[in-house]
């Protein structure tokens, strides 16, 4: 959970300091494969049931080879740290975070300021194994310049883009819930998945949250919940953001567009609870944010049994929700390169050898999308590649665990398949990708977004 959910709070916190909180929000909408709220899906027993369901996923995995001439790293995009008041991490923390989850790249994205230079005063290159590469999250983008543009001037869109791109720098589309008339052609590629995007209409669950706080009965399960389940707790908002698939699909009908993950982290989203008072606590934002709110016996009586027995400045519960390696874990962007260096990355997100993948609900390393001559038994081309159309085309996925495979052709699903391999021709020229979904809890989840292949005519 991300910047959005900073301000989201604040102003849920508002609503506080009335004499009894209770939710009239309307019942959300639930997406694509969902059978629970997220507020239900919080609750301690079906966090018990998904957690059960990944390790059920973690037994059933099976290891698999990338295609020769590559490797499967896990990348992390749109990342922050030590670039604004809201940030609450540190880039050595961070470091440490990813050696932890088996992040093999990190490309930084800070937030723009006029006395630093968000290159050459930030960290690239590798560092105790994990490979950095400086960025910024500016102008609608994702922009990686491959160096400074500190002194350089622009006044357009079109020569923002042409800058960060001179010299072989990479740039990609942020936020696409808020730009979707934006043109693509010009770009490497859009984040097709932002965790930040995915907390937009979560306004019930935040609602529930945060009222949550000044409840002796919910705090404690909340707590409980982090404490036992935390990437599930983490994941609960996870849905498949439709609209930015059906983006990218009509945008790939014209030009190949690498698709992302965006993790946003920032590590900020925490509270801490305290007794402030005789009759009163202090509900306080662990990173940044206001003073904090204070909320009376008068307002919520309940809060009685929180400060019972309790000296004031006294520590109630401290949540602390999206620490990096939790961040990490929950989406990454795979890479598949021949080495682990800066231009091999970037060369590859150039030509969309990668794909998005929800790492917690199981690791798909090895994961392979590939279009194979089924006469010849040999593979023309992986993710991101443009082949010739002709006859014994064959399209082949492979994962590490069985789920429902979905693959499409021009942005449409032509064929649905459960199990861990599906091998179907390419009976047309076109656009083809694919998704597997995971079942977990009773419901189906996304797993797997591949980046596409392209079928040209003969």
């Amino acid at each position: 959970m991300i910047r959005l959910l900073v301000a989201s709070l604040l102003s849920i916190l508002a609503c506080l300091m009335v004499p009894r909180v209770t939710s009239n929000q309307q019942t959300p909408k639930l997406g694509p494969g969902r059978r629970y709220s997220t507020v239900e899906r919080v609750q301690i027993e079906r966090l018990r049931s998904l957690h059960e369901g990944r390790l059920a996923l973690t037994r059933g995995r099976r290891e698999l080879k990338t295609v020769s001439g590559y490797h499967d790293y896990r990348a992390i995009l749109h990342a922050h740290a030590e670039d604004a008041a809201h940030t609450g991490g540190t880039r050595p923390e961070m470091l440490a975070a990813a050696k932890r989850s088996g992040i093999q790249i990190i490309m930084l994205t800070d937030h723009v300021r006029p006395q630093r230079d968000f290159i050459n005063d930030s960290w690239r290159g590798i560092r105790e194994g994990v490979l950095f590469i400086p960025g910024a999250e500016a102008e609608g983008f994702l922009a990686y310049p491959q160096r400074s543009i500190k002194s350089q001037r622009f006044s357009s869109r079109d020569e923002y883009i042409a800058l960060i791109r001179r010299g072989g720098g990479n740039i990609f589309l942020c936020h696409v819930e808020e730009r979707f008339d934006w043109p693509t052609n010009e770009l490497d590629g859009l984040e097709i998945y932002n965790n930040h995007t995915d907390i937009k209409d979560e306004g019930p669950f935040l609602f529930w949250l945060v009222s949550s706080l000044s409840d002796p009965e919910r705090l404690p399960r909340i707590a409980q919940a982090l404490a036992e389940y935390p990437m599930e707790f983490f994941a609960a908002s996870q849905d498949y953001l439709a609209p930015i698939i059906e983006k990218w699909d009509r945008d790939l009908a014209s030009h190949r567009l690498t698709g992302v993950a965006a993790n946003d982290c920032h590590h900020n989203q925490g509270f801490v609870i305290k007794v402030g008072g005789l009759d009163a606590i202090e509900i306080a934002e662990a990173v940044g944010g206001d003073k904090p709110r204070r909320v009376t016996v008068e307002q919520q009586p309940r809060v009685a049994e929180m400060i019972k027995g309790r000296q004031i400045g006294d520590i109630v519960a401290r949540l602390d929700i999206d620490p990096y390696e939790r961040s990490m874990g929950y989406v990454t962007t795979h890479i598949l390169a021949p080495e682990l260096s800066e231009e091999s990355v970037r060369q590859a997100l150039r030509s969309s050898h990668a794909y998005v993948a929800h790492d917690w609900l199981a690791d798909p390393t090895g994961f392979t999308f590939v279009i194979r001559n089924s006469s010849r038994d040999r593979i023309l081309g992986i993710m991101g590649d443009e082949v010739a159309y002709g006859p014994n085309l064959t399209l082949n996925v492979e994962a590490t665990v069985a789920g429902s495979i979905k693959l499409f052709h021009d942005g449409k699903v032509i064929k649905e398949a459960d199990g861990n391999r599906l091998v179907w021709p390419a009976n047309a020229p076109g656009v083809y990708r694919v998704e597997i979904w995971l079942t977990v809890d009773g419901e189906m989840r996304p797993w797997i977004y591949s980046n596409a292949m392209r079928v040209r005519p003969a």
